[in-house]
C-alpha cells in the first residue's frame, strides 16, 4: 500500500545537518527528505550546529546555501526540554506540517515535540541513539561496560563529567571519593555560566522520567534496529514501535566490487583494511591499530576515513599508527566513499557501544566488500558469519579474528538484503498515515 497522495508537509528535526555534518544520523535525514520531496512532499528541515561551524542564527532562520533548511539554536549536553515550546510554536504556526518528525535531539531537546503536541500535530520519533537513555548517547560507563541507562542522575553526572572534552572537569570527576554533589555543583555552575537555565538543569536531574514522557508522547517511535527496539521497548506504554532498517541510495548498488571474490589464503603485507566512520572513542578506531600492531603487520595498510572533535583521543591514535602503514584519510565526501569501500580487502567495525545500526556496514555489503565488526548489538544482527564477529573493547580478539581471515578468506551475504532508500521512505510514508488517521481519531474522540 503507498501513502504518497495527498501531498504533506513534514517538519524533520535533528541536532545538526549542513555545514559540514555527514554522520549517519545527517545522511539518514537527507536521504529522507530528497525520498520525500521526489514523491511530491513538501519537506522542511529544522536544525542546530552544536559544532559552530557556522554563525549563530536567530531561531527559523534559513541555512545558507542549504535551502529549506531552518537554524534551531542547540543547548549542549544539558539539553533535555531546550528551547521552550512557546518560543516553538511561531514555527509551526508559519510552517504548519502535517507531521513533525524528530531525530536525533541531542543538543536540541524536546521542547519541539511538546510545541507540535499543543498544536494536535502528529509526532515520528526516530532512535538514531541512545540519547534517550544516556546524556552521552552511548551507553558507555565511565567504570566500564554498558550501562542500562537506569542510574541516578547524580552517577550520570560523574560520567558525563569522566568523558567531557574540558580536562579539568575530567580530572575532577575521576577524583576518588570526591561526592557527586560537588562534581555536579561544578557542572551545572559551567552550564549556567554558558547559558542553561536553571528550569533545564532542574529537569536534567529528572531526565529520564522526563524523557520516557515525551517519547511516551510521540504518535509513533521507529527503531532502525532490533537492538535499539530491544532497549528502548520496556519504556514505551503508548506510541506504536516500527522497526525500519536504513536504507541506501542508488549509487551504492551500482558500485560492486569487478574482481571476482578470491578464497585463497591473503599475504598481510598486501592487505588493504578500512575504518570509515568518526575517529571517536566509542567506535573504536584505536583496537584496530593495537590488533595490527599486536600481529606485526607494520606493511598492512591501513585507511582510516573520518573526522574528529577529542584532540587528546587524536593524540592517541598518532601514536597507536607510529611503526604502521597507516593513511590518515579525513572526512570523504559521501560521492567518494562506495570508490573508498570498493577498493578495500576488508572492512573493520571496532565500537565498543551497542551500535544501533552504522550504515558503514550496510554500504560495505551492498558494495561487496566483507565487514569484521563487534559482537554488538546492531551490527550482530545484520553479520550472518558469527566468525566475523570479536568481542567488544578486545584488540586480542579483533587480532584473532583477522588472523583467522586471511588464513581462509570468506565474504558471506548479509543476514538480510540490503533495503533501498526508496523502500525505508515508503514504510516511513506509511508511518506518517497511521499517525496522521489516529492523531485525527484522538482528536474526534475528544470533541
Amino acid at each position: 500500500m503507498r501513502y504518497d497522495r495527498p501531498r504533506m508537509k513534514v517538519l524533520l528535526a535533528t541536532m545538526q545537518f549542513g555545514r559540514g555534518y555527514g554522520q549517519g544520523t545527517e545522511r539518514y535525514v537527507a536521504m529522507l527528505a530528497d525520498g520525500l520531496r521526489r514523491r511530491g512532499h513538501d519537506v522542511v528541515i529544522l536544525a542546530g550546529d552544536p559544532e559552530r561551524r557556522g554563525p549563530a542564527l536567530p531561531l527559523g532562520t534559513e541555512f545558507e546555501h542549504e535551502p529549506r533548511t531552518l537554524y534551531y539554536p542547540t543547548r549542549g549536553r544539558l539539553s533535555v526540554q531546550g528551547l521552550a515550546p512557546r518560543r516553538l510554536m511561531p514555527i509551526l504556526e508559519r510552517q504548519q506540517p502535517d507531521v513533525v518528525h524528530v531525530a536525533n535531539p541531542g543538543h536540541i531537546g524536546v521542547g519541539l515535540m511538546q510545541a507540535a503536541r499543543t498544536r494536535a500535530v502528529p509526532v515520528v520519533v526516530t532512535i538514531m541513539d541512545y540519547w534517550w537513555l544516556c546524556p552521552k548517547h552511548t551507553l558507555l560507563h565511565y567504570r566500564g561496560g554498558i550501562c542500562d541507562g537506569n542510574v541516578p542522575w547524580l552517577e550520570c553526572i560523574r560520567c558525563t563529567g569522566a568523558s567531557d572534552r574540558r580536562r579539568w572537569l575530567r580530572t575532577v570527576a575521576h577524583v576518588p571519593g570526591l561526592r557527586e554533589t560537588v562534581i555536579s555543583t561544578l557542572y551545572f555552575a559551567r552550564a549556567l555560566l554558558g547559558g542553561s537555565s536553571p528550569a533545564e538543569i532542574i529537569r536534567w536531574t529528572r531526565r529520564q522520567r522526563f524523557l520516557t514522557a515525551a517519547l511516551n508522547s510521540a504518535n509513533a517511535v521507529i527503531c532502525l534496529s532490533q537492538g535499539a527496539r530491544a532497549r528502548l521497548a520496556p519504556r514505551l506504554s503508548r506510541p506504536r514501535l516500527h522497526t525500519i532498517v536504513v536504507g541506501l541510495e542508488p549509487r551504492w548498488f551500482g558500485a560492486q566490487r569487478s574482481a571476482a571474490w578470491d578464497l585463497a589464503p591473503r599475504d598481510p603485507a598486501k592487505l588493504t583494511l578500512g575504518f570509515v566512520g568518526a575517529l571517536a572513542e566509542h567506535k573504536g578506531p584505536h583496537l584496530l591499530l593495537e590488533a595490527v600492531r599486536q600481529l606485526g603487520w607494520t606493511a598492512t595498510r591501513v585507511r582510516l576515513a573520518g573526522g574528529g572533535t577529542d584532540a587528546r583521543y587524536g593524540r592517541r591514535l598518532r601514536a597507536l599508527a607510529e611503526g604502521l602503514n597507516v593513511e590518515w584519510l579525513g572526512r570523504v565526501p559521501s560521492e567518494q566513499v562506495p570508490a573508498l569501500l570498493a577498493g578495500l580487502d576488508l572492512l573493520v567495525v571496532p565500537s565498543i557501544w551497542p551500535e544501533n545500526l552504522p550504515q558503514t556496514v550496510l554500504e560495505a555489503q551492498a558494495v561487496g566488500v566483507p565487514v569484521v565488526a563487534s559482537r554488538v548489538d546492531g551490527i550482530s544482527e545484520v553479520i550472518s558469519d558469527a566468525t566475523l564477529l570479536f568481542d567488544v573493547g578486545s584488540a586480542p580478539s579483533l587480532a584473532r579474528c583477522l588472523a583467522d581471515w586471511t588464513a581462509a578468506p570468506r565474504n558471506p551475504p548479509p543476514a538480510t538484503p540490503v533495503r533501498t532508500a526508496d523502500e525505508m521512505v515508503a514504510q516511513t510514508l506509511e508511518v506518517y498515515a497511521a499517525s496522521r488517521a489516529g492523531q485525527r481519531n484522538v482528536a474526534t474522540d475528544c470533541r
